[in-house]
């Protein structure tokens, strides 16, 4: 019981510190922003 407790803990602990990892690098600035990748890629493309 106690395994599973403190299993659950420490990746609980992980996510939490790899959320806010990416969450400094800035990750999570502007969800909005990937749906126009795509074209931005293809305008490079043809230059």
């Amino acid at each position: 019981m106690f395994w599973c407790l403190l299993s659950s803990f420490v990746l609980g602990l992980a996510g939490l510190l790899l959320y806010i990892y990416y969450l400094s690098k800035g990750q999570f600035d502007d969800p909005e922003d990937v749906k126009y990748e795509m074209f931005r890629n293809e305008i490079d493309k043809e230059k």
